[in-house]
């Protein structure tokens, strides 16, 4: 089935149309705390899909790793991450997952992005947040890769501790299967 990308913001299209049903799907994500791995493998679970963790080769734990990482994700750093195990081409939808750093996606996720930005299939993403930029995060997804994520959602860190974020992982899972 074929379902038009009219509803979403104006940055070009890599594809007119998005394809819906049994697309081979990878989820990406990198995660500090521990939140958006969780969502990351549930939505694979769910999707019944591949996964796949960022390693970042900086270390990011602590109080200064957290005022690093913001400081990094505000200036738009990239960082030095562990080679992939899969290989994107192989892939009709990916799903990239990250944390919000500074109102920004976290330095890992762009550093990986960066890397493969010529293998991107078709996307969708979501992020974790302990505060807000939620919503300017999915959009400089979208900006970075000048590709329009054919779903997206946030979550804040309280959404996930009250076990409220199942409805939303739910509907997007529902969304891009």
């Amino acid at each position: 089935m074929l379902i038009p990308n009219s509803d979403k913001p104006d940055y070009k299209f890599k594809y007119p149309f998005r394809l819906i049903n049994n697309m081979k799907t990878l989820v990406v994500y990198y995660s500090r705390t521990g939140n958006t791995k969780m969502i990351a493998e549930t939505i694979s679970k769910s999707l019944n899909c591949d996964i796949e963790e960022i390693v970042d080769k900086e270390k990011r734990g602590g109080i200064l790793g957290y005022l690093k990482s913001g400081y990094q994700a505000s200036r738009s750093k990239l960082s030095t991450i562990e080679d992939p195990k899969h290989d994107l081409s192989q892939y009709e939808l990916l799903i990239i997952g990250t944390p919000v750093w500074a109102g920004k996606m976290s330095v890992p996720v762009r550093t990986y992005l960066h890397q493969n930005m010529d293998r991107i299939p078709i996307l969708a993403c979501f992020c974790t947040a302990g505060g807000s930029g939620i919503e300017g995060t999915i959009n400089s997804i979208g900006e970075y890769t000048n590709i329009t994520p054919i779903e997206s959602f946030g979550l804040s860190s309280s959404d996930i501790k009250s076990g409220s974020y199942k409805a939303v992982v739910e509907k997007f899972v529902q969304d891009v299967s």
